[in-house]
């Protein structure tokens, strides 16, 4: 009985020892946002940019990390200024400077990239911090404000330019949205979520 008492004692020690399969880490989940305040097309002086309204809702539901792309050079707060100097960036290729890096960039296995449209484009800050870090096997989703062009071409030009990502169909919303609707737009960031596959 002795024997038999000490066997299943051994037993069990061993198999305290042996540790459990953990359950799949859940993946790491990043927003990362450019976003302007100041004076804004059709919502008048803001204190906070209409993406980055958007992109804290989205950081939200996905209990994501946020970044936000902080020009080392300031934009003006003038709304004509800000296209003014949009356009010569545009035209120049430029890659405006942001303060700051992410760090620990290897553990986000997807990555929400934010921004508004100018004049039909992505800002070219949003070049810079794609220049900088490795996108490969990472999953990368756009999304934007604007005042009446949607998308414009972003949705093309994030894919083309991140070739070794994987670009999911990314959301536009209207800025005066974003910027006055928290409840309509995070409707909208919920069924768009859901319609990618990133939540039930």
């Amino acid at each position: 009985m002795k024997k038999l008492i000490s066997l299943i004692l051994a037993v069990m020690l061993l198999c305290a020892s042996v540790p459990a399969f953990a359950e799949e880490a859940p993946a790491h989940v990043l927003v990362v946002y450019f976003s302007h305040a100041g004076e804004n097309y059709n919502v008048g002086v803001i204190e906070e940019g209409n993406t980055a309204k958007m992109g804290k809702i989205i950081a939200e539901q996905m209990s994501a990390d946020i970044f936000e792309l902080v020009p080392v050079i300031p934009y003006s707060n003038v709304y004509d200024e800000v296209l003014d100097q949009a356009t010569k960036e545009q035209r120049t290729n430029a890659r405006p400077e942001y303060e700051g890096e992410i760090e620990n960039w290897e553990q986000y296995d997807t990555v929400f990239i934010g921004f508004p449209i100018w004049w039909g484009n992505i800002p070219n800050i949003i070049y810079t911090f794609m220049d900088s870090y490795d996108f490969t096997g990472k999953t990368v989703i756009p999304f934007n404000t604007h005042e009446g062009s949607g998308q414009a071409h972003s949705q093309r030009d994030v894919t083309d330019y991140l070739p070794a990502a994987n670009v999911l169909k990314g959301l536009a919303i209207r800025g005066s949205k974003a910027q006055n609707d928290a409840e309509g737009t995070g409707t909208d960031v919920v069924n768009w979520l859901k319609n990618i596959g990133l939540a039930q």
